[in-house]
Formats: C-alpha cells, sequence, structure tokens
C-alpha cells in the first residue's frame, strides 16, 4: 500500500511504484487515504482523482473518519499505550494503513518537505556555483555558510528568538536550551548540498526517532514500513545527481526526478491539505481543559501558560507531542496495564 494523499511527493511515490509494477509484471501498488469530510483543509478530492486518472489505478482504499484520529482519540490513544510517545504527533493516521495492510509494505512520503527545505538551505552553494554576477546580500550568505561553526551557531541562535517567541509555554529557561539547541544545529550543517542530505535527513535524530516509531507501529501488525525519500540509498543517489550546488527549488527536484511520472499541474502544484482540524477535534480540547497539569518538565513548559494556549481560539501544532506526553501522565495506569 501506498499512504496517498494526492500530494506531490504521495503522487509521485504511487507513480514511480506504479512504473515499476508494470515494467516488472507485478500486482499494481494499493493507494490508501484518509478521508476527513468534516474538515475542509484537508479535502483533496480532486488532485487524488487527477492522479489516479493519469496513473490508470482504480484499486483504491479510502478510510473516512471524523473525530477518530484526534491527537488523544481512540486511535492515537491505542498507540501511545502500546508504544509510549510517538514522533511526529500524527504517526498515529497511518496506524489504519498499517492495519489494514498486515503482512504486507506500507510505503509512504515522510521526508518530501525536508527534501525541499534541503534544498531551500543550499541558497549559498546554489549562489557558489551560479554563473551570474554576485550581489551585496549574495556575499553575505555565502559568508555565513563559510564562518567558522561558532559563529554560524550564534547568528543561528538569535533569528531562532522571533519563532520561540510563538511558543507562549516556555519558560525563559526552556526557551534558552531551545535557541542553543537550534543555534549549534544549524552551526555543525556543512557546506554542500550532498553533504546536507546525510547530515540532517540520514543521520538526524529527527527523523530516526520517526522512522523507529513507524517501525513500532508496523512491527505490531507484521508490516514493513518504507519512506523513499529518507532512504540512504535515494538520499545517496539524489546527492549524486545534485552535486554540492543540489537541484534548484524543490519544483526542479520533482520535475527532474518524476517529471516523466506525472503531468506538469502536479509537478509545479504548490498548495497542500492541512490536517490540523482532525488532529484538534473536541476531544483533545476536552482533554486539554481538564488536565492534571502533570506530564512536562516544569523547569522547560510552564503548565499555565500551555493550558491557557490551548484553550484559546487557534493553537500551534507543536504543542500537540506535549498534549499526548500530558494525556499518558493522565492515565498511567491505564499504560502500566498495557505493558502488563
Amino acid at each position: 500500500m501506498i499512504s496517498f494523499s494526492g500530494g506531490r511527493d504521495s503522487s509521485a511515490l504511487l507513480a514511480a511504484a506504479a512504473r515499476i509494477a508494470r515494467r516488472e509484471n507485478l500486482d499494481l501498488p494499493i493507494p490508501a487515504t484518509l478521508v476527513f469530510p468534516g474538515a475542509g483543509d484537508s479535502n483533496e478530492d480532486g488532485w487524488q482523482s487527477f492522479v489516479l486518472r493519469h496513473l490508470k489505478i482504480t484499486d483504491w482504499l479510502r478510510f473516512e473518519f471524523t473525530d477518530e484520529l484526534d491527537a488523544v482519540g481512540p486511535v492515537a490513544t491505542r498507540a501511545l499505550l502500546r508504544h509510549g510517545l510517538l514522533w511526529p504527533f500524527n504517526t498515529h493516521f497511518h496506524l489504519p494503513i498499517i492495519e489494514r495492510a498486515s503482512g504486507g509494505t506500507v510505503v509512504t512520503g515522510f521526508g518530501g518537505d525536508e527534501l525541499g527545505l534541503s534544498l531551500f538551505a543550499a541558497n549559498a552553494e546554489r549562489l557558489l556555483t551560479s554563473r551570474r554576477r554576485l550581489r551585496w546580500r549574495d556575499l553575505l550568505v555565502i559568508g555565513l555558510a563559510l564562518s567558522p561553526r561558532p559563529v554560524k551557531a550564534l547568528v543561528y541562535r538569535r533569528r531562532s528568538r522571533a519563532d520561540i517567541g510563538e511558543l507562549p509555554w516556555l519558560t525563559s529557561a526552556g526557551a534558552r536550551q531551545l535557541a542553543n539547541a537550534y543555534g549549534a544545529e544549524e552551526g555543525r550543517m556543512p557546506l554542500g548540498w550532498e553533504a546536507k542530505l546525510r547530515r540532517t535527513i540520514w543521520c538526524g535524530r529527527y527523523f530516526r526517532i520517526c522512522r523507529d516509531s513507524f517501525s513500532a507501529l508496523g512491527a505490531y501488525h507484521d508490516v514493513a514500513v518504507f519512506h523513499p525519500f529518507v532512504d540512504g540509498r535515494v538520499l545517496d543517489a539524489l546527492g549524486q545527481a545534485g552535486g554540492f550546488g543540489g537541484m534548484g527549488d524543490r519544483t526542479g527536484l520533482m520535475r527532474r526526478v518524476f517529471g516523466d511520472l506525472l503531468p506538469a499541474e502536479l509537478i509545479e502544484r504548490r498548495t497542500k491539505g492541512g490536517f490540523t482540524d482532525p488532529l484538534w477535534t473536541d476531544t483533545a480540547k476536552r482533554f486539554a481543559k481538564e488536565w492534571s497539569g502533570g506530564g512536562v518538565d516544569p523547569s522547560l513548559v510552564d503548565p499555565e501558560a500551555l493550558r491557557r494556549h490551548w484553550a484559546g481560539e487557534t493553537r500551534n501544532l507543536v504543542s500537540t507531542t506535549l498534549l499526548q506526553a500530558a494525556w499518558l501522565h493522565d492515565h498511567a495506569g491505564a499504560a502500566r496495564d498495557i505493558s502488563a
């Protein structure tokens, strides 16, 4: 099964798998899609049908939900009680697909967004390999990229302040620790897109924990879960193809790698479905209101500030992992029963 949303990443993987299946005379891959009729921003029906018509694929599994995939709803909490805290916080979205694929394989598009970000971060590399005349601001970009690690860490630490200001639940110590961690991570970033792929995607803790979370869900149901966009062999091939300067922007990468598999309209698409509403339904809001205040590190997180944030009109999705940690704390007894 291919986890298929109709976006560029999942469509590209479905197209590649379909071509290989036809070439090798194998069964066609089965697209599996989550559908949320009550969440308008997640509606990708038009793009999904467009892609499947182009690929001439008719076998399509659709899983329809209302509030079942809430961040602390029945599907998520089943996974949390069984495996503990998972990353990212919407990993459980794949559980219905994994359960249906028991004994088989699920392929996801995880890592596609990060590939695009790695290309965006390779601005200095593109400038260094470009033949156009450099401007003064270009020299600033190149100068930062060539600076010693402590200098880069200091610059990025200061740049992070605006983003950290959008996390009002952090204590001063928490904000300082996050800024330091962000600066150190960016300061370690190597020069060269090929090197960035290995440093940020294959070797990064963010991706390692995500792969482990999916593997835990899959292993319980005898399912192998693959993420081609963070597979070391794929990244090696992309790195060799893009070299030091990369492949331009994300659309350029998609065109170069999948341009003969998908229509130009999809390759050049800039929009993307959102899944905030299915994650934060009345179930999550009700738990946030009843939360005991435990399950977070008070030296880093101010529980009352976090509670006020959750009670607001809009919630930062970054806080969803904290919501799940809080739920696990308040349901520790149930977690012990499951593990026993």
